[in-house]
């Protein structure tokens, strides 16, 4: 009986141990994992995110100092603070010089990149990338409606709405009409249809989707949703008008829309 106690108790020490183990950072060493992509299978890498933690925790600025960029992903020599380091993301349009933010990250070590030859001691997959200007129409509201004065977005990309008629549902607004007097509008739900310009998805638990309808394009508005939707997709969406929002992280907004639902 004794015996069979002091086994038990040593079992149960080691069960201690290794659970303690495990709370670590998660790292992956690619000599064990030899997937020659970044993102195998095409899947998205996850992040080191907490449950129920605020934006900023675990938030990252960098300034992108060197890009090598790859047919499906990028990788990209950054500076946090006096920190120098490499991440990869998803393919997309990045700059030398400007600041970026992502939130969490998988590290791996030993990584061989087959495309350059060389080995990274220690990379970290990054999910999503988005500009330190990203969404940002703080400024930009014009409850004039002079066209002449607001000035479109240079880093959203132009979808036109002009060539594609949108069929709008009965109770849409146009976007000339919500920026032309937003306080009429203030803690109401209204409904807009449009075309998807740009999204920035998984940002603050949400998807971020910008919104043209051809009646007012150099204004951004932004809409906040559950739901991912396509660029280039014509969407009817409900969502509640808020105004002066700031979220941190470049995300200020005179004008938003928030917790949007499709309308089928």
């Amino acid at each position: 009986m004794i015996l069979k106690n002091k086994i038990t108790h040593l079992l149960a020490i080691i069960l201690i141990i290794l659970t303690a183990c495990n709370k670590g950072p998660k790292v992956i060493d690619t000599a064990k994992e030899t997937s020659t992509g970044v993102f195998s299978n095409d899947t998205v890498a996850p992040t080191s995110v907490k449950n129920n933690s605020s934006f900023t925790d675990d938030l990252h600025k960098i300034k992108v100092n060197e890009i090598l960029p790859t047919k499906k992903y990028i990788y990209l020599n950054v500076n946090e603070g006096e920190e120098q380091y490499w991440i990869a993301t998803r393919s997309k349009e990045v700059k030398v010089g400007e600041t970026y933010y992502y939130k969490g990250g998988l590290l791996k070590t030993n990584f061989e990149s087959k495309e350059y030859n060389r080995m990274f001691e220690k990379i970290y997959l990054v999910s999503s990338l988005v500009e330190a200007n990203h969404g940002n129409n703080s400024n930009t509201l014009n409850t004039n409606n002079d066209s002449h004065t607001a000035q479109p977005n240079p880093t959203k990309e132009n979808i036109p709405t002009h060539t594609e008629k949108i069929v709008a549902h009965k109770g849409s607004i146009k976007i000339a009409e919500l920026v032309k007097d937003p306080k009429k509008y203030e803690g109401k739900t209204i409904q807009i249809s449009g075309v998807c310009s740009k999204i920035n998805p998984g940002i603050m638990d949400r998807n971020w989707i910008h919104i043209k309808d051809g009646s007012k394009d150099d204004f951004d508005l932004v809409v906040t949703s559950s739901v991912f939707v396509p660029e280039g997709t014509t969407i009817t969406i409900k969502a509640l008008v808020s105004l002066n929002k700031d979220f941190g992280a470049g995300y200020t907004y005179d004008l938003i829309l928030e917790d949007g639902v499709l309308v089928k």
